[in-house]
Parts: structure tokens; sequence; C-alpha cells
């Protein structure tokens, strides 16, 4: 690689840095974010997933950000810097991939396409350095078979359905140069690693790794949202693309996918581009965007580089411009009108800032809540009620500093609506001085799905109702202490 290619690679990354880093210190995220970070803070205090806490996800995420909790303690800001160095790396490899099949041109432009897409919305898990490995795998995998496989089984040990698709495309990448051998040594390094990996996990936990992890599947139609067709605002060009990105992605896919059957080419991106279909399918919101909007735009670029006739390679480049511009059109707003922010006032937040109502809040409620559960006394954060959930606010009990009382930092339906985990929680709740509700309208919204509907399970409620009572109030937050 020359001096020059070095280079540009470094100002691509520099430029998809500065896009995903300006809103670093931007809010936080009540249920993903303190869900990431409360089972990062449990494995950096020894605590093993799917044993000692409930997990529906792989362990690689979390155990990376136990790491910075063991280097530099519980912080919402340091997974934002590793958080913006995947993204800039996603978007140079998106670049890296595109130029090598489609010519720097498009390459171009899936760079900006990607950088967006990864830009925005932020979050700890596990999609971005999912990515970032699998497209890594896709690189390596003409002169490195063995390299790729590795990279593909990492993935895997951090999400697993993006390191099969990402180990399936690289043999496929293999296989299409002629490297017969190389394909064949693929599949093997990427098990291999995977399942080095995740062995640990799997010998600790037995089979309540399996359990959660793919049992979660069972449930996931409680949080599936109706695909989005039916506009009924006003025109809005900006508004118009947000809401119908998911059937553009769509679109666009199936026009690849077309494409690809006619050329008889492409087909290396193919799995990632169906579990990214898959993954939007499963419920269409914003964070359910980004792994196919990542890899379709690089699929639209390469096969725009590669098509010679003007029509099929024009609706290929409008698909992509699409793409490019719903990020950048995001991502111009929040720098043109940035919302009033205030700090909030824990020792984790290092600097991070959340709506000004909030951080009042929290500036009342957490030393009282620490006076009343001393010397780290659990606290359990509960949501409005436990019979119909929509998301929980774990995060607040990274910014009291206080563990929660029971092994269920995952406040979702189908798991914590269940007769059998609500018995376990009242059992665990012995003990514990203080619950919080947290009473958001973000936790009271109604969905379309099965959220909305009572599981007909009162146990905790009732147990909470039974044991606490009222004591203040500040906020969205209600704190109970023990009668």
């Amino acid at each position: 690689m020359s001096r020059r290619e070095v280079a540009a690679g470094a100002l691509l990354a520099l430029g998809a840095a500065a896009l995903s880093a300006f809103t670093i210190l931007r809010g936080y995220g009540p249920h993903d974010e303190g869900l990431m970070l409360a089972w990062a803070r449990r494995i950096a205090d020894g605590q093993w997933p799917y044993r000692d806490f409930w997990s529906n996800y792989a362990p690689g995420q979390p155990l990376l950000l136990a790491a910075l909790v063991k280097l530099f303690g519980p912080s919402l800001l340091w997974w934002r810097i590793v958080r913006v160095a995947i993204d800039a790396t996603v978007s140079v490899l998106a670049f890296a991939y595109v130029r090598r099949e489609g010519g720097t041109g498009w390459a171009l432009g899936a760079w900006v396409a990607v950088a967006g897409a990864m830009a925005w919305p932020s979050g700890p898990g596990p999609t971005a350095p999912a990515l970032a490995l699998g497209l890594g795998a896709l690189l390596l995998a003409r002169r490195a078979p063995l390299g790729a496989g590795a990279l593909a089984g990492l993935a895997v040990f951090v999400r697993p359905e993006i390191g099969v698709a990402a180990a399936l495309g690289a043999v496929l990448e293999a296989r299409r140069r002629g490297a017969e051998g190389g394909a064949a040594r693929v599949a093997p390094a990427a098990t291999a690693v995977a399942v080095l990996s995740l062995a640990p996990f799997a010998i600790v936990a037995g089979g309540a790794m399996t359990d959660q992890v793919l049992g979660f599947a069972s449930v996931q139609d409680l949080q599936r949202l109706p695909f989005p067709l039916d506009y009924d605002e006003g025109f809005d060009p900006n508004k118009l693309l947000e809401f119908y990105l998911p059937a553009i992605l769509v679109a666009g896919s199936a026009l690849w996918a077309g494409w690809a059957l006619v050329r008889r080419d492409g087909f290396v991106l193919a799995p990632l581009i169906a579990v990214g279909v898959a993954y939007l399918l499963a419920r269409t919101d914003e964070f359910h965007l980004v792994p196919l909007s990542v890899v379709l735009a690089i699929a639209l670029a390469c096969a725009a580089g590669r098509e010679t006739h003007v029509l099929p390679r024009a609706a290929l480049g409008v698909a992509l411009a699409l793409v490019a511009i719903h990020g950048l059109e995001r991502r111009a707003g929040q720098a043109l009108h940035p919302p009033a922010l205030a700090a909030i006032p824990a020792p984790a937040a290092d600097g991070v800032r959340t709506a000004p109502a909030d951080a009042a809040a929290l500036r009342a409620l957490i030393p009282y809540v620490r006076a009343r559960a001393p010397g780290g006394a659990p606290v359990l954060v509960a949501p409005p009620r436990y019979d119909r959930v929509r998301v929980g606010d774990p995060m607040l009990g990274v910014l009291l500093d206080r563990p929660n009382p029971t092994r269920y930092d995952v406040v979702q339906p189908g798991v914590v609506t269940t007769a059998k985990v609500q018995r376990e929680m009242a059992r665990d709740l012995r003990g514990t001085p203080v619950v919080v509700r947290w009473l958001s309208a973000l936790a009271r919204e109604r969905e379309p799905n099965g959220s909305s509907r009572s599981s007909g399970v009162f146990v905790l409620d009732r147990a909470i109702a039974r044991g606490y009572r009222p004591a203040a109030r500040f906020g969205d937050y209600v704190v109970l202490v023990r009668r």
C-alpha cells in the first residue's frame, strides 16, 4: 500500500469519525445502553453471563465493554469513543471493498452512505463491531483465508448471525477468484475461533446459554412493529424518506438480488444482505436499519461499478443515493438543531448530557436513593408495571452505582412478564431497601404489538405493593422504600 493510499484512508477515517462523533455527549439510552453497561459491570465484577445474569446476546460485546470498565471504571463515554473508531473503520473497509470491486468513484459513494448509516443511531450493542469484523473477513478472503475465517469466527462471538453470514461470504469470495484451497480453509478457521471463544461460556452456563440466546427468538414477536407503508403526515421530503427508508432498503435489496441473478455476480454479499433484511423485518425501528443500510450500500455500489448498461446502473445508483441522503440528512438536522441539554449528575456520565428536566430529576434522585441504599445496597429499577412491559431503565442502576438485586436487567415482554421469572425476582427482592419506578413516557408508550397486552401475571407488582410504600417522586422517578 502506497503512502498516498494510506493518507487517503486516514482522511476517510477522520471524515467518518467526525460525522459520528459530534453528538458523542448527547443523550443516553435508558434501555439499550443501560443494558450493555449493566452487563459489562457484572462481568467486570466476576459474574458470568447466562449463569449469573440473564442475557439474550452473545458474550463478545459485553466482554469488550467489561474490559473498558476494568480499565476506566463505569462510564458512558469510553464505549462511545470506541464506537466512533468502529464507525470510521467500517466506512473505510466499505470504501476499500467497493474500490476493489467497482472503482474509486462508486467507493466514495458507498463511503458516504456507510458513514452516515453508522453515525446514527449510535449504541454500545454488538452490530457495529460485528460489521467491522465481517467486512474485514471479506477483504481478507482472497489472500489470507485463515485470517478471514478467524475474523468471521470473532464476529460469531460478537453477533452470531452476522458472523455466520460473513463466513459464508468469505467462502464465496475465495471461490469466486478460483481459490478453492483458500475457500476450504475459511470455514474451519471460523468454526474453530467461534467454538473456542464461546466454549468457556457454554461450559460454565450449560444449557442456559442456548436457552437465553436462541430462546429469545420465540418471544421477539411481542416486539415486532408493523412494516411502515401508510404515511399519513403532510408532505415533507425528509420525513417521507425517513418513513419509507425500510421499504426503500427492502426494494433496494430486491433490485440488487435481481441484478446479481441476471449477471450471476456479487453473491458474496448475499448472506449479509439476507441477515440484514431479516433483522430489519424483526423490528422496523431506526436501530434495525443499520446492518442492511451498510451492506446494501456496499452491494449497490459494487454492482453499479460493474454494470455496463446505463439504465440498470442508474437504478442502482439512485438506490445508493437514497441511503446516503437519508444518513446525511439526519446528521445535518442534528448539527443544525442541537437540543437543549444539561450534564448528567453522576460520575459515570463523564460529561454526557441529557434533557434539562431529566438532569434536574436525577440531581435530586441520586443522592436521595444512595442515602437510603448505603454501602452499595441493591436497588431495583422497575417499569410502571410488570404484567405489561415495553422497555426498562437499567441505565439508572449504572448512574446510581447500585446493583440490581435480581439477575434480570432485561426488562422486556416475554422475559419478565412470566410467572416463573416474577416469582424468582420477588424472592431476590427480599432485603432490597429501595425500589424506583421509572414512569417515563418511553416506558408507558403503547406499541402496536404484544408488548401492549397484559400477560395477566401480577406476582412482582403485588410483592412490591406489599413490601414498599411511596416515599418521594422526582420527575419520572418514584422512590419506594420498605414498609
